[in-house]
Parts: structure tokens; C-alpha cells; sequence
């Protein structure tokens, strides 16, 4: 297929360029920023969704090449650091962002998507969540993030023969990622001294390669309609299950000692004076101190009763991570 990838600079999108071309199709990206933590892919153009002159040149550009239009956009873009972006960069990126990118796609008759959007479309619901858990964002980065999908939905229902798959990750971790799950990692090797209550509630995580599979086989699963799946990792572990699986690697250690959640929130309000009077994003606040507390149970079983194999365990892709992380540290010193 001839592919469209949109973030393709980012995390995902820049090894989704490679492995989606490695398989034979014919790739083209667009991505606001020129900065990207792996390899940047030559395909990639530098542009912003917002605006339709950088898509129609990214159309004309794949034209050009290869004699043929766009058959499917995979949609990665967005604004999703959890602080120091205003709600309405959130809602510009990922609302208005979508629908431009949405009539790029009517105009030049692409009836082909994937959307990658979150689980934080749910919220922090109690227990065990699924695909049919209601609606709930508690954070404008996931109700910006709804704001796309249902424009996607919308989009679809006006014209019966397009293809829709909207894939919700939970927090992607892997090499090149400097999200929660790094910060996890790095606090496991510079600090091991103390953690927040006892570990034992459920952190939903999806590898990299996790992410990419299930991306690759949602390819499999077009077809006229709208289809949504979560994309996690299996088996869903607890907080302290993920940092012994860190720890069990070279350089990395368990905390020592343990403090009360309510204490930990009071430490982080202090940082939150100097944070929010220099806007500035601090690795200790308040709302960090929460999130790392607080249980995020989703579930994906449906793509895989569709037929998804994980690959990779989560004990291997924490240790591919590891590794990578303390081959960092040596190219630091």
C-alpha cells in the first residue's frame, strides 16, 4: 500500500516509517518537528497537519515519486507530553489538527485510516477496563485526543465505504523513549532510595514493538466501518512487578524505603511553587506523585481474540530498555 504517516519524527511514527517499508510498502511522513530520537526517515517532510498547504505538498510530493496517490493515512501526530502544554496547544494539535487532516483525506478521496489515539480517552476508571469501558478523559491531552477520534468517527459515518481503525495505547515505552517509563528506569538507577506505597496496583504499559505489531495487524483488519482496540501489553502488571523486572538488570536497583502517598503529594506541592511561577516541567510535582500511585488497569484482549500474537515478552522489552538506557550512560561519561 502507499502510506501517508503522520508524527512521523516521533516515537512511533519514525519506526513505523522503516518497518512499514520493510514490508513492502511505499511510505511518505510529515512531522512539525525536524527532531527525532532514532533515525530519521528521508521520507519524512517537514510540515503541520494544520495546515492544508503542507498536506497537498506531501500529496504532490508521493505523486511525483511514484506515479500514484495515498491509499491509507496512519495518524501519530500529536501533542501528548502529560505537563508544560497549554490545553488549547491540545486542542489545536489534536482536535483542529484532525480535521484538517480529515478533509486533506476527503478532498483526495484517501478512505483508508488508522488513528492512534489513547486509553486516557477513559480516564482513570476503577478496575479492569476494556474497549467498551464509557468515555471519560480527566486531562486535556485525552479529551483533545477524543475530540480527534470522534471527528474520525464522524468521518467515516459520511461515507460507508471508508476504513477506520482507531488504536488506543497506554504508555509506550522502549529505546529512544524518554517518557514515564525512562524516568522509572533512570530513578531505579541514580536513585534507589525510596518509592510510594507498596507497588501493588496495576501499571498498563505497550513496547514499542508491541505498538508496531499491533499497528501492522490492524492492516489486516480493514475494511468498510469503524473498528477500536487497546493496545497493551501482556501479562497486565502491578508498578512493583515493572520495577523488579528493571531491577533484575545490571545497574539497576529496588528502593530502599517506602513513603505514603499523602506524604509524597506534599513533597511535590512544594516543587510546584517554582514550577508554575518559571513554567518550567520539574521531574517532581503534585500531579506525578498522583500518577505514579495511581492504577491503570486496560485491557486488549479483543485485538487479540482477532487475532494479534505478542512477540515480545515485557521482560525482554524492559531489558532491551535497560540496555539501551546504560549504554547511554556510558557514551555520557
Amino acid at each position: 500500500m502507499n502510506i501517508f504517516i503522520t508524527g512521523s519524527n516521533g516515537f512511533v511514527g519514525s519506526q513505523l516509517m522503516r518497518e512499514l517499508e520493510h514490508k513492502g510498502h511505499e511510505v511518505i511522513g510529515i512531522d512539525i518537528s525536524d527532531q527525532c530520537n532514532a533515525t530519521k526517515h528521508e521520507s519524512t517532510l517537514s510540515g503541520d497537519i494544520r495546515e492544508k498547504a503542507d498536506l497537498d505538498r506531501v500529496f504532490s510530493t508521493f505523486s511525483a515519486q511514484h506515479g500514484s496517490g495515498i491509499d491509507l493515512i496512519i495518524h501519530c501526530a500529536a501533542a501528548k507530553h502529560d505537563f508544560g502544554i497549554k490545553r488549547e496547544e491540545y486542542f489545536s494539535h489534536n482536535e483542529l489538527g484532525t480535521k484538517v487532516l480529515l478533509d486533506f483525506a476527503t478532498q483526495h478521496k484517501i478512505n483508508k485510516l488508522v488513528y492512534l489515539s489513547t486509553v486516557s480517552v477513559f480516564g482513570h476508571p476503577k478496575g479492569r477496563s476494556d474497549e467498551e469501558t464509557s468515555y471519560n478523559p480527566d486531562h486535556p491531552y485525552g479529551e483533545s485526543k477524543l475530540a480527534g477520534e470522534l471527528l474520525c468517527i464522524e468521518w467515516q459515518k459520511q461515507d460507508h465505504a471508508r476504513e477506520l481503525i482507531v488504536l488506543r495505547p497506554t504508555v509506550i515505552y522502549g529505546p529512544h523513549n524518554f517518557a514515564n517509563v525512562y524516568n522509572l528506569i533512570d530513578m531505579l538507577h541514580r536513585r534507589p532510595i525510596l518509592t510510594i506505597g507498596n507497588g501493588d496496583h496495576i501499571k498498563s504499559i505497550v513496547s514499542l514493538n508491541t505498538i508496531l505489531g499491533m499497528i501492522d495487524f490492524s492492516l489486516s483488519l480493514l475494511k468498510p466501518g469503524f473498528q477500536h482496540f487497546n493496545c497493551v501489553d501482556e501479562p497486565y502488571i502491578s508498578l512493583r512487578e515493572l520495577m523488579l523486572l528493571v531491577a533484575a538488570n545490571p545497574g539497576f536497583k529496588m528502593p530502599k524505603f517506602t513513603i505514603p502517598l499523602g506524604l509524597a503529594i506534599g513533597i511535590g506541592m512544594i516543587f510546584d511553587v517554582p514550577a508554575k511561577l518559571f513554567s518550567i516541567d520539574l521531574p517532581i510535582n503534585s500531579d506525578r506523585m498522583r500518577k505514579f500511585a495511581t492504577a491503570t488497569y486496560f485491557c486488549a484482549t479483543k485485538i487479540r481474540k482477532a487475532g494479534y500474537v505478542q512477540i515480545q515478552s515485557i521482560e525482554d522489552s524492559v531489558s532491551e530498555m535497560c540496555a539501551w538506557y546504560m549504554n547511554k550512560q556510558k557514551d555520557r561519561a
